[in-house]
């Protein structure tokens, strides 16, 4: 056999370290290359702005309506970089030549006053981003009418913004957002119902909307309290606020199942709504009850759904669907994920097994793969996730069962599919 020595091996040893080395100095040095090349992008887009703005203002004025455009590509650029002031900056000029051109009330203002509203936000001018969002929204009034149904999708994407900002604050913080989106969504929720007809194809989705709005605002009460100052209810000593708290959190659960109701009575009204459609829908309806600690109404609202699929084309494929395994609950509104860039953690997922109760509650987590392995802390973290969380359980002859289910949990705990 043949054998290279102490002092071979040695040598041999340190070469395979320099390389390693040197290999990860060469990833590091192409990083900073490619950062560097970004960045240096980012300047030469912002030069190219400026030079833009100083011919065109020469040749056209300072108030040329091709102007505010440049703009707001300029601000655009500066926030990519976190140069937020000077975002602010060009914001606010375009908006003024917007102002000039078109009118103080004039809806071409609406994309500079939201990119106010994010830059104030960055900058931590919470109460100027919110007053550049009720600008908006004002304006919109002026144009359409506060009770027009072109007011929907205003409102819509509105709550869309201060839940992005909400989930990026801390709660204390974001408890305002919660309640401007109350405000908006009673807003939607009423022209909803007096200027929308059932049948509208957006009509289950706006309706969901308002669902999901009100489970985060419970949650949150849950979790958090209320801030006394700046909560749903006034409420004095100990006692007094947790009672406040739970009557709160209880308005919330009718008023998310209401709209939930809507969104049954919209889906049936749908031109080519099926007994799938149906009962998908009323089973949403089920999952809020359980969510809330409703069992029997849950239990009762299932088999409603289940007794539907009895008219689907094919009612047991139909019910494997919807019933055949336990399946998390999620209501809620998300943020919006700014980096489209793949986590360097996403692949990284290992398979949970679990029994899930009749009442839709996890325990026995194991892995299902042996190969699979987590640390202490990530299968506590694991466990803290699932136990946080409600399933829908198997629905077996319109009872619920006790089921063993398994799911792709990513490490960290940011994604459960199954």
């Amino acid at each position: 056999m043949y054998n290279m020595g102490t002092s071979n091996l040695l040598a041999y040893r340190h070469s395979l370290t320099m390389i390693k080395g040197f290999l990860f100095l060469v990833l590091m040095l192409f990083s900073l290359i490619s950062r560097g090349q970004v960045e240096q992008d980012q300047t030469d887009t912002i030069e190219s702005y400026l030079t833009a703005i100083d011919d065109l203002e020469a040749e056209l004025g300072a108030y040329s309506t091709q102007l505010s455009d440049l703009y707001l590509g300029l601000g655009k650029s500066y926030a990519s970089k976190t140069e937020y002031s000077d975002a602010l900056a060009a914001f606010q000029r375009g908006m003024q030549i917007e102002r000039v051109n078109f009118g103080l009330h004039s809806l071409s203002q609406t994309p500079y006053l939201t990119s106010i509203a994010d830059t104030e936000s960055n900058l931590g001018n919470q109460e100027k981003s919110l007053k550049a969002l009720n600008q908006a929204y004002q304006i919109s009034v002026k144009n359409y009418g506060g009770t027009d149904k072109r007011m929907v999708p205003v409102i819509d994407s509105l709550i869309d913004w201060h839940m992005n900002i909400y989930h990026q604050q801390r709660p204390k913080v974001g408890y305002s957002n919660l309640v401007m989106s109350e405000k908006l969504a009673n807003n939607m929720n009423f022209i909803l119902d007096e200027n929308i007809s059932l049948n509208h194809p957006e009509g289950p989705t706006y309706y969901r909307r308002i669902a999901d709005l009100h489970f985060v605002i419970a949650n949150h009460i849950t979790k958090y309290g209320e801030p006394r100052e700046t909560g749903f209810t006034v409420s004095s000593g100990l006692d007094s606020r947790r009672s406040s708290e739970v009557r709160t959190s209880y308005r919330h659960f009718h008023r998310g199942k209401t709209a939930l109701e809507k969104v049954i009575q919209s889906s049936i009204e749908q031109e080519n709504s099926t007994p799938y459609d149906k009962a998908n829908v009323i089973a949403d309806l089920g999952d809020w009850h359980l969510l809330f600690g409703q069992k029997l109404s849950a239990i009762k609202t299932y088999q409603l759904a289940d007794e539907i699929l009895d008219l689907d084309e094919d009612p047991e494929d139909a019910r494997q669907s919807l019933f055949g395994k336990p399946k998390i609950i999620e209501f809620g509104i998300k943020k919006q994920d700014q980096d489209t860039m793949p986590s360097e953690n996403e692949s990284m997922s290992v398979q949970v097994s679990m029994l899930i109760s009749e009442g839709g509650v996890a325990s026995d987590f194991y892995l299902a793969n042996e190969s699979d392995s987590l640390t202490d802390n990530e299968m506590k973290l694991l466990k803290k996730y699932f136990s946080g969380k409600r399933f829908r359980p198997r629905i077996v002859e319109r009872q619920p069962q006790e089921a063993t289910h398994i799911v792709n949990y990513d490490r960290p705990a940011k994604g459960v599919e199954g």
